[in-house]
């Protein structure tokens, strides 16, 4: 009877037909041919074959062609009829898959009951050589260890181990677990489903058949191999394991792997000593007589130092002395603590390997590291590492200083000085120990307290004492000297003060009192003309006119002894205090004023505009005065950041001498000091069409 397995919809047959134009893989050797790149183009494939396995989710099979296996990814979950050994017809596309190609079933049809090929029977170092992805084997190989595995196929804590072996109907479950097989020094992952807790198997040697899956990396790396057994059907037990593993004969610790003309069976062995030292759940250390061995082991149940157990494990080399692993172990009895064994040389370290030793040795340096303290120890001119499990803080350990004899008592771990020879005799030349407490360390003599790391400290806080007090010193005498400088640039900011405060004063008494004296003797002299003449009436008006320069006068000097600023410009702007003071200027005299403002006026700071002031009022007295003009032009521009002023005559005219030139009057460096003092530009020079003109240009923006 057919059974059909639609596992897409009708509407991928439309996808199969656009792939009709490649040529139809036949063969799972073809489909396993193509390159990444190839298999991810959706290629048709058409494959008959037998059902190997089926996964646990039922989302995937195997199927096995023309002895070549491949990866069929389902839609649906199988049925739950399909058996392992069924023969399927299989239709769909191939796709890349994660490590090798794959296929991706369209339609499965079950055409009926087959008989499984024999696999390929292999061995574990083969399959970790690659190449062995989907493929149906056969492993021969002694089981060494078992831990269930959840759906997600993560292990099991081993607490709940036991609880899982007997759960389900008469004290059976049927589950999937992860077993352990060994052949030789290789070993490998199985995961076996659908088996009752193998409890039975291990030390068993048995024959399985599987299909392998391959551990890969996101790169599509192999990483390890892995094999997948359905179940217990594809389980044959060739040797069976003792019934009751501590009814094996006792072997003594030493005689473990010696020569033996059989060699090595790869099975347990029984052992019997007394416990030196014990990680709960993960390392054993016993001593028979003078011998010491590790054993490790996940069984629970802490044993303390002198208890005698029986212990059954597998027999490890490859380190100085063998070891058991997976061990199970029982307690007989308990006894008195073992006592350590002295070690006195590096001869004894490969005699004592594995067993509780003691040594004198000095601390070099005490850590503290994630799983606890590392002591480094000096013994006998070699460095030893001492590490204990044991928390921060534990008591005693505040003590331990470097330079501190020790006696340390511990498991000694012995290791080769060198490269191991590759034949004969090999002898270990380096030491470690393991600390199973603080109690196994006793102080022999405190650190003296001069260490050499206290004789550094005390030589570096010497020296920073003595660099502090050349600082100090050095910072005193950097005040001292600055205090001179601050000193010195005070009495020189001073001078040029003081001298500046003459320049300014020389220049105000020039550009106010000066400059109405001088009006009042030029009316006055006009008066004194007008008398000879006879003319009095115009006496009487230069009298007066003088007087109101007078009175003038007066009143600025008052105000200017107040704020040192023209009370003309407390009542005009700049342009009306300019015009004012050239028409007093030019009172009497036949000289015409014209006043031109550009731009729009606005007021500008108070030492701008007084200096301005004063540099138009000297240039129109140094014209009146010098040149005799018939007319002079005022002319104020105001720009948006800047002001230029600008006075010109008519008069014969001048030639602009330098700052420095001999013979320059006090007026003209009068004028040059003022715009020195408002960062702007003074230019003198003749006018075009004659005359002299004055030009200042200032920065000057408006008072908000």
């Amino acid at each position: 009877m057919l059974r059909l397995l639609p596992l897409w919809p009708v509407c991928c047959a439309a996808q199969v037909n656009d792939s009709a134009a490649d040529p139809l893989l036949a063969t799972a050797a073809a489909v396993r041919s193509l390159t990444t790149r190839g298999a991810g183009e959706a290629r048709p494939v058409r494959l008959r074959g037998q059902l190997v396995l089926i996964t646990t989710q039922r989302t995937a099979i195997v199927l096995l062609d023309h002895g070549e296996g491949i990866y069929v990814e389902l839609r649906q979950r199988a049925p739950a009829d399909f058996k392992i050994g069924d023969e399927l017809d299989v239709t769909g596309v191939s796709g890349a898959g994660d490590f090798a190609p794959v296929v991706k079933a369209q339609r499965i049809v079950r055409i009926g009951s087959g008989t499984l090929p024999a696999p390929r029977p292999t061995t574990i170092a083969e399959l970790n050589a690659g190449g062995f992805d989907a493929a149906w084997v056969s492993l021969r190989g002694i089981v060494r260890s078992y831990a269930p595995l959840f759906p997600e196929r993560m292990a099991v804590p081993a607490d709940r181990a036991g609880a899982l072996e007997s759960s389900g109907p008469g004290g059976a479950s049927r589950d999937r677990w992860l077993v352990m097989i060994a052949q030789g020094d290789d070993k490998l992952d199985v995961q076996i489903n659908d088996l009752v807790a193998p409890r039975w198997l291990v030390d068993a040697e048995v024959r399985l058949q599987g299909v392998v899956f391959n551990v890969h990396n996101a790169n599509r790396q192999f990483v390890r191999a892995n094999l997948q057994v359905a179940g217990e059907a594809m389980i044959e037990v060739i040797v069976p394991p003792p019934l009751d593993p501590f009814a094996l004969p006792v072997q003594p610790l030493g005689e473990v792997l010696r020569f033996s003309r059989s060699g090595f069976t790869g099975h347990r062995v029984h052992v019997r000593g007394v416990v030196t030292g014990h990680k709960d759940g993960n390392t054993l250390w016993l001593r028979d007589g003078d011998r010491g061995m590790q054993i490790a082991s996940i069984q629970k149940g802490k044993l303390a130092p002198g208890d005698e157990v029986e212990v059954v494990g597998f027999p490890d080399h490859g380190g100085y002395t063998p070891s058991l692993s997976d061990a199970e172990f029982r307690k007989t009895k308990s006894g008195p603590a073992p006592v350590a064994q002295p070690l006195n040389d590096v001869e004894n370290i490969s005699r004592l390997d594995s067993n509780l030793v003691q040594i004198d040795a000095q601390l070099r340096d005490l850590r503290q590291e994630p799983e606890g303290l590392l002591l480094l120890l000096d013994w006998k001119g070699q460095e030893v590492q001492a590490r204990m499990l044991q928390p921060p803080g534990a008591a005693g350990v505040a003590r331990w200083e470097k330079g501190t004899l020790l006696r340390v008592v511990g498991i000694c771990l012995a290791g080769p000085a060198s490269s191991p020879r590759a034949t004969g005799l090999w002898m270990a030349g380096d030491l470690q120990l393991w600390l199973r407490s603080p109690g196994d360390v006793t102080i022999l003599r405190p650190a003296p307290w001069l260490t050499t790391r206290r004789a550094l400290n005390l030589m570096i806080a010497v020296a920073i004492a003595m660099l502090l007090a050349l600082v100090v010193v050095a910072a005193i005498g950097r005040r001292q000297i600055k205090q001179r400088e601050d000193a010195r640039k005070l009495a020189e900011v001073e001078f040029a003060a003081m001298l500046a405060e003459r320049n300014r004063l020389a220049r105000e008494i020039h550009d106010t009192l000066a400059q109405d004296l001088n009006a009042v003797s030029m009316q006055l002299e006009l008066a004194k003309n007008s008398a000879k003449s006879g003319a009095t009436e115009a006496v009487a008006r230069f009298l007066a006119a003088a007087h109101q320069i007078v009175r003038r006068c007066l009143v600025e000097a008052r105000e200017s002894i107040w704020d040192m600023r023209s009370h003309i410009l407390e009542k005009n702007d700049l342009a009306g205090a300019l015009r004012t003071v050239a028409e007093q200027l030019c009172g009497g005299t036949d000289c015409a004023i014209r006043m031109n403002v550009r731009g729009k006026a606005r007021r500008l700071a108070p030492n701008i505009e007084n200096n301005l002031l004063r540099i138009g009022q000297e240039a129109v007295s140094n014209a009146l005065k010098h040149a005799r003009p018939r007319t002079i032009e005022l002319e104020i521009s105001f720009a948006a950041s800047a002001v230029s002023l600008v006075v010109a005559d008519d008069g014969p005219g001048f030639e602009a001498t330098s700052e420095s030139a001999a013979g320059e009057h006090f007026g003209l460096r009068g004028m040059r000091e003022r715009v020195a003092q408002m960062n702007g530009v003074l230019r003198l020079g003749a006018r075009a069409g004659g005359g002299a003109r004055v030009e200042v240009v200032v920065d000057a923006p408006g008072l908000v």
